[in-house]
Formats: structure tokens, sequence, C-alpha cells
């Protein structure tokens, strides 16, 4: 949906993608950029007032894209924010299908935008069958073979799991450390850490053993906040890194703003 009449004739300049801001209203945080820096790190905060005011310091920012996987509530301001400084936003969310992917959904708005975008960005980095894993509060896993999304997996976040560990057990404790590997712990802060780590990890490992039961020839597109947990997967000619909802915003942007 659109506040404004977002077509490019209304304007009196031409669209680039300097013009565009691409946000990403996640469970947590925002995450914003322009259009024509979607390839880098977004930058991320837990105020609306840091993306209010980035969107002041641009020139001439015509339209926004975005995807929220909030209540309504946070979108609704930046609704209202934009339609203050005269700029159209439009609001992407999961679709039955585009750029060549199938969603397998009966019902596709119970799938979160994010999962969609996701496959959206993924499906643009090869052209292999993959699996997209956004690793953030929650944890979510999606197949793709063909262009036909096969179904996936959400499970809780490190931080998730971790918090409900501390708050279902009595003396157990935790730190605040994220390993980056696959160790062991050797007092109990440790254990609590590495063995939510070994729970992630064999997400992923289950993952790969799953796609490659369909698939002797696939990638990894591999996204979201505590994506560095995989750091040491890096060597893996399979794994592209991504910014997974800021780019599949991005794909959207081009496709309706730039050609």
């Amino acid at each position: 949906m659109a506040l404004l009449d977002s077509t490019v004739e209304r304007l009196a300049y031409v669209v680039t993608d300097k013009n565009v801001v691409l946000v990403d209203v996640g469970n947590t945080r925002f995450k914003y950029c322009l259009l024509s820096d979607a390839e880098n790190e977004p930058t991320a905060t837990e105020n609306l007032s840091d993306l209010l005011s980035f969107i002041d310091k641009q020139q001439n920012i015509s339209h926004l894209y975005l995807a929220s996987v909030r209540k309504a509530d946070a979108v609704e301001q930046i609704f209202a924010a934009c339609e203050q400084r005269n700029i159209a936003v439009e609001e992407k969310n999961t679709e039955r299908e585009a750029f060549g992917i199938k969603n397998s959904y009966e019902n596709e708005k119970k799938m979160g935008v994010d999962r969609w975008l996701a496959m959206v960005c993924a499906a643009e980095k090869t052209q292999k069958a993959f699996f997209v894993m956004d690793v953030g509060t929650a944890i979510t896993v999606d197949f793709v073979v063909d262009g036909q999304h096969l179904g996936g997996w959400i499970t809780p976040g490190f931080q998730v799991m971790k918090q409900a560990l501390l708050n279902s057990t009595k003396k157990v404790y935790a730190n605040d450390e994220i390993p980056t590997s696959l160790t062991l712990g050797n007092d109990t802060e440790e254990c609590v850490a590495t063995g939510c780590y070994a729970a992630v990890h064999g997400v992923y490992l289950s993952a790969v053993d799953y796609l490659s039961s369909k698939q002797t020839d696939f990638d990894i597109i591999l996204g979201g906040g505590d994506k560095k947990m995989f750091a040491f997967l890096e060597s893996d000619v399979r794994i592209r890194p991504a910014h997974l909802v800021v780019q599949g915003l991005a794909r959207y942007a081009r496709s309706e703003l730039l050609t």
C-alpha cells in the first residue's frame, strides 16, 4: 500500500537509487539504508527517531520501501512521518509468486514478510537450488528448488533460546558471550553459551542434510543479526552472505522504480 501516488511521473525529478530509503522493521530493531547502499551493512537502531534523522539528512527522498514483522503502531508512525515529508511509502507483504519464486503456503498471508523477502533476495544471488537462513531473534530457514518454495522451519534464535533456559531452570547462569565456533564449556556460563550455539549450528547442519537429500548442487544464503556465529564457514564456496530483508526490498524497489 502507498500513502501517496508513487508513480515516477508525478515527481519533478527522475528517481534514482539515492532517492529511495529501504527500511526493515524487525522484532527488536529498525534497519535502514539508501537503495544505493543496499549491498552494504544497513544501519541498525532501536529508535525510530534515528531513522527519521537519517531521512532528513538526505536530499530529495521520494520513496520509502518498508517491511515489518512488528505490530502496526511502529509502521503507522513511519507512514505518518513520511506523509509529513511528502515521501511515498510502499509496504511490502508476502506474495503467492514473484520474481520466479512460488510460495508453498496455501495462505501466503500467514508467512512473515521477512521470510518472503529473504527468498526474493536469495533468488537474485544464485541460479541454483538454495536454502536461505536468517539468524536473528528467531531462526528461519526456507528451501527453494527450481523456483518452488518447498517449505521451511522456524526456531528460537540464540538469545531467545538462552533466555528460555534461564527462565525455566534454577542455578543456571549465562554471560553475554556469543560463540563463533563449536566448542565445549568448562563452567555453567560457557556451557549455556556453547550449548545454545550447538543447537543453532544443528539447525544449519540439518538444513544442509535436508537439501542434500533433494539436490547435489545448491547454495546457502546466510543473513540476520547473528550471522557472525557462522563466520567459521566463510571458506565454504556455497555460502553467500546477505542482508536479506533490505536486499529483498531493494529488488522490489529497483524493479518498480528504476526499470
